[in-house]
């Protein structure tokens, strides 16, 4: 049997019983019904049981009705019901306000029907709860089998899935980050306790149960499948049908990685990428001959993101492969129609722009959120942490040398700056870019001379405004976004920006102001990174 109490007060004769006490425990799992005759009925009964009494053994000492209540909450008892009318013409508020304090469901069974009339009703209900519960099994193992028959490309294999199985599911990654989560299922609680044994696993969770599936095949594992249930309990039956859903989701993972990723095309695309990079191929005869391997690189507009591990001297490789799989086979990676391809730098991929306008914002914001784990927990342990360098829109196949190498401008530029960011995008990037070759010295002279009158020792001697001004254009002239990275009020800023304006002579809705400006930091950061790189050099 396996009903929680909740559920066995909905069975007839049983739902004529009154809930007296212990309403928060109807939660309780309910496996089997006993009847309590015995005084030592403690010390024979199972977790999970229902008992029914007259309470004839209750009746003449309320103190021993209390320690038998506490013993038998101790033995996982499911609740106790009270058939009045024989013995007690009430229970005693003591024992109810036990049972409150235990949260052990406490009834009292109706008089008219018998304890066998009330058993065998709970028996009936299990019976068919069981035989509809093995049929919805074997309709969703028809259903499966057809979800696997199908072949459709650019499918959501994971939330098809779920609608399949009809419950909340999550699929975590071989590296214990979430692929998938249903609604209402995210959240570092899904995978608490990683990494986890290879075996299926059954744990409690809120109200229900949460079924953990490896999806493995042969010796590879991509993850596991995590199946969310009402119950507490499930039938042997459901469980082979999560597993043979993790055998499928293993098929599909398996079949689409190897589609994608064949080791000796990948391997080929990787020398040919390699030549062509090296100005040792032309483009007609890279895409000629990645097409003859049943590979497009190119369906319109694109744009490239390189992928490297930073700090790259503890790059690990295995995460960047792990990191290259994922962006083949996870459905909720295919941002656009892409490719991508393990180079020495690391993975270089290519994103169609679909309407035809550059979309790096997007692909910005669509990686960090894909990736978002990955980079939590690598910086958490000071590991090398994947970062995304994005080249700007290219609408001819051969621009592709040029976009790749605005991938790596984006890197060094990033670096020399010492910029933070976990994705870049070229055309951030682009003005510095431009005058990176401008001797130390013009620069420094042109910054003193914009700056004077912050630079002087009266003008901002605590260096607050040039802070305020730093912080107001690094974030495009937005006062309240300076206001959140200077941890002020906006009226602050304000007040700030309005008396800089004041001592440089600038009116900041004008562009070529702000134009000047943004030149001015962007020396200046020039500058200081040198700076701070000499003794490092010296001591080298």
């Amino acid at each position: 049997m396996q009903l929680t109490v909740k559920e066995a007060l909905q069975v007839y004769p049983l739902s004529e019983a009154r809930l007296v006490a212990g309403g928060e425990g109807t939660s309780r799992m309910m496996k089997s019904v006993n009847v309590m005759d015995a005084p030592d009925i403690a010390d024979w009964i199972k977790s999970g049981e229902l008992l029914f009494t007259t309470a004839f053994i209750m009746k003449d000492n309320e103190t021993d009705a209390l320690r038998l209540m506490r013993r038998l909450n101790e033995r996982g008892c499911a609740g106790l019901g009270i058939k009045l009318g024989r013995f007690w013409q009430a229970i005693p508020q003591g024992i109810i306000e036990e049972a409150d304090r235990l949260r052990l469901p406490l009834l009292e069974l109706p008089f008219q029907f018998t304890f066998s009339d009330q058993m065998n009703a709970l028996f009936k209900a299990e019976h068919e709860r069981s035989n509809r519960l093995l049929h919805e099994v074997v309709q969703k193992q028809k259903k499966l089998m057809q979800f696997a028959l199908q072949q459709q490309p650019h499918r959501n294999v994971f939330a098809e899935l779920a609608t399949v199985l009809n419950y909340p599911l999550a699929v975590i990654g071989s590296r214990g980050h979430v692929l998938y989560g249903s609604e209402g299922i995210a959240g570092d609680a899904v995978v608490q306790g990683w990494p986890w044994k290879s075996v299926m696993h059954r744990v409690k969770w809120n109200q229900g149960s949460c079924h953990r599936v490896p999806i493995k095949q042969n010796d590879e594992e991509y993850g596991f499948l995590l199946v969310f249930t009402d119950s507490a309990l499930s039938l042997r039956a459901e469980e082979e049908l999560f597993q043979q859903a993790a055998d499928v989701l293993a098929f599909y993972m398996d079949m689409t990685y190897r589609e994608h990723i064949n080791p000796t095309v990948q391997d080929e695309m990787r020398t040919l990428l390699t030549q062509y990079l090296e100005n040792k191929m032309t483009v007609e005869e890279l895409t000629k001959l990645s097409e003859n391997k049943g590979v497009h690189l190119f369906q319109g507009t694109y744009q490239c993101v390189l992928i490297t591990l930073e700090p790259s001297v503890f790059a690990e490789g295995k995460l960047l492969k792990q990191i290259h799989r994922e962006l083949q086979y996870n459905p909720l990676m295919q941002f656009t129609a892409s490719q991508h391809f393990q180079i020495e730098d690391g993975i270089l991929s290519i994103y169609t722009c679909p309407t035809g306008r550059d979309y790096g914002e997007e692909l910005s914001a669509f990686l960090l959120n894909r990736f978002g784990d990955v980079l939590a927990a690598q910086e958490a342990k000071g590991a090398s942490a994947p970062r995304f360098w994005i080249s700007k829109m290219k609408h001819e196949p051969k621009s592709l040398r040029e976009a790749y190498q605005e991938c790596l401008d984006t890197r060094q530029l990033a670096r020399r700056f010492g910029m933070k960011d976990r994705a870049l995008q070229f055309e951030m990037l682009e003005f510095a870019y431009v005058f990176q070759h401008v001797p130390d010295n013009i620069m420094e002279n042109y910054c003193n001379k914009v700056l004077e009158p912050l630079l002087a020792r009266d003008g901002d001697p605590n260096q607050v405004l040039m802070n305020t001004l730093e912080s107001f254009i690094e974030n495009d002239g937005l006062i309240n976004e300076a206001a959140k990275q200077l941890f002020v009020h906006r009226n602050t800023v304000t007040y700030r920006m309005e008396k800089v304006g004041s001592l440089l002579q600038m009116d900041f809705k004008k562009t070529n102001d702000l134009l000047k400006l943004k030149l001015v930091f962007t020396f200046r950061k020039f500058v200081r990174d040198k700076t701070a790189a000499r003794p490092y050099s010296q001591h080298h």
